[in-house]
């Protein structure tokens, strides 16, 4: 089985972004997103557990989250962990480890301070790539005609839907589902 290096995260910015640009011109964004768990305790106490994660956009990502985030935004990412190395001062070896993001979507309904021209994308934005090997998107679909046929990619950054798109009506209704004689006590674990 192959390798895979992907982190999936959903979350609040912990400051707003600012952006740098690096010697050769290209655009970094670097902030911590924090993602909270709530869970209960043995003593049946609720508790909040926060975890921090550092994230880093690059280029066209680094200036939409420049653009449209701020302290609180709630964003969705994916991203691969990438894990730096170097010397301090006294010569001890020092690490960091930083999720790259590739993919982003806005999950607040409207930025704060933003004109009421702008809409949330529907389908994120996806990095281009700058080389290297590229997953397939999704798996695979049934034709009607049978056989296999892998799914198209995913939609790119989109920020408004076509002027005739019409919203899909709901499907039939195929009544309850069948009843079978699975018992959950019959699992082995």
């Amino acid at each position: 089985m192959g390798n895979l290096n992907k982190v999936l995260l959903i979350g609040r910015l912990g400051q707003d972004p600012e952006k740098r640009v690096t010697p050769g011109g290209h655009s970094v964004v670097s902030v911590n997103l924090a993602t909270s768990e709530r869970f209960t305790d043995k003593a049946g106490n609720k508790q909040e557990r926060t975890e921090w994660h550092r994230l880093v956009f690059w280029n066209k990502l680094a200036d939409l989250v420049e653009q449209y985030c701020k302290k609180g935004s709630q964003l969705y990412v994916e991203g691969s962990l990438q894990t730096s190395e170097w010397q301090d001062k006294d010569g001890s070896k020092r690490y960091k480890t930083e999720i790259v993001c590739q993919n982003l979507q806005f999950l607040d309904s409207k930025p704060e301070g933003q004109s009421t021209g702008y809409q949330k994308p529907q389908s994120g934005y996806q990095q281009p790539q700058q080389g290297g090997y590229q997953a397939p998107q999704g798996g695979y679909q049934t034709p009607q005609a049978g056989g296999y046929a892998a799914k198209s990619a995913q939609p790119q950054y989109q920020a408004n839907p076509p002027q005739n798109y019409q919203q899909p009506q709901s499907g039939p209704d195929y009544g309850p589902p069948p009843n079978d004689d699975f018992i959950e006590d019959d699992i082995p674990f």
